[in-house]
């Protein structure tokens, strides 16, 4: 039988599914296949997990989340070979049994994993990382990740076309769904990214057509012609009562969106109405939207959004804000800088 020294050694070496395999080992030389079976299983969903978040999770912390599942489950591997198997083993030795050798089980080991690279590699061929829909006879999205499907993808690019972003004229747009959220990559002129309100044109464009991919929050990302990352945001949502929401853009935090609604809230603006503001956060400051149905070219009205923004300052990084007035539509009405 192999100790429990023998499994966490192989675990840390090759990954949790080869450590359970000396622990589904153990069961069957204990005639008790059916737990075999479990531990090979359990080990096998372990891997599953490690390799969907490292593939999936969209962030700059995706690789430090799936370095502590591996530790997490190397470390939960080799406690259970020596809490659940260990008085098994030790009574196996006590009746003249022998330890099986370490490098018989770092053998099995490496081939356990080699077996898992070739079946992982075989599954990559015949699931391309990333698959395509034609929308019209030019336009394409592309899809990539666990949770993406085709049907998404299809919804994606027909509200870009409907938002006429897409028409027919070779535009590619890349949909990323993983367990770490949902990016759409726009796929632009080079040097396009610089030109001033750039992203933030984008920005509402995501926001606009979030719903065909499971709403918001939608990372953003320009990519070059070489499909390299040259911007990247964040679009998301707070509601209020159900009703009354903050979307926040760009580099503005979700906790800098509740703040702001908090504030909204305790002076009455946000009131179950269905009040819309839009926080966002670039390189050149902090923008503070409201979205209005009329009112924008009247002074009163304008002085009483002034105070308003006057007043939620603190919440959001403080003043300078630039204070914006705009339609149903997003049309920029008002636009003024509040010191």
């Amino acid at each position: 039988m192999f100790d429990s020294g023998a499994v966490g050694l192989v675990a840390f070496i090759c990954g949790p599914l080869p450590g359970a395999v000396l622990i589904a080992i153990n069961y069957a030389r204990m005639g008790k296949d059916g737990k075999g079976v479990l531990a090979a299983v359990l080990g096998l969903t372990a891997t599953a997990l490690l390799l969907l978040t490292r593939w999936n999770l969209h962030s700059p912390l995706g690789p430090l989340v799936s370095d502590a599942l591996a530790v997490l489950f190397i470390i939960c591997t080799w406690q259970i070979a020596k809490k659940i198997q260990g008085k098994a083993v030790e009574e196996h030795i006590a009746r003249g049994g022998q330890l099986a050798a370490k490098s018989t089980a770092f053998f099995i080991g490496i081939a356990t994993l080699a077996g898992l690279i070739v079946v992982t590699a075989a599954a990559l061929y015949q699931n391309p990382n990333h698959k395509m829909v034609i929308i019209g006879t030019r336009d394409q999205v592309l899809y990539a990740g666990i949770m993406a499907t085709r049907n998404e993808a299809t919804a994606l690019g027909n509200a870009l076309k409907n938002d006429e972003y897409f028409q027919d004229r070779g535009a590619a747009v890349l949909l990323t769904r993983g367990f770490g959220g949902t990016t759409i990559s726009f796929v632009v002129q080079d040097g396009i990214w610089d030109q001033a309100g750039m992203l933030s044109q984008f920005e509402e464009l995501a926001r606009d057509v979030a719903p065909a991919v499971g709403g918001l929050p939608v990372q953003v990302r320009l990519l070059d012609s070489q499909m390299d990352v040259e911007e990247t945001s964040m679009v998301g949502e707070v509601k209020f009562g159900g009703v009354d929401g903050v979307y926040y853009e760009g580099s503005a935090t979700k906790a800098k969106a509740q703040a702001l609604g908090q504030g909204l809230e305790a002076m009455g603006f946000f009131s179950g109405k269905g009040a819309n503001v839009i926080l966002i956060r670039h390189a050149d400051g902090t923008t503070l939207a409201f979205v209005l149905n009329h009112g924008w070219d009247n002074p009163k009205m304008v002085s009483s959004f002034e105070a308003i923004a006057r007043q939620v300052a603190p919440a959001v990084g403080g003043l300078p804000i630039n204070l914006q007035l705009v339609s149903t539509k997003i049309q920029l009405e008002k636009d003024e800088v509040i010191q």
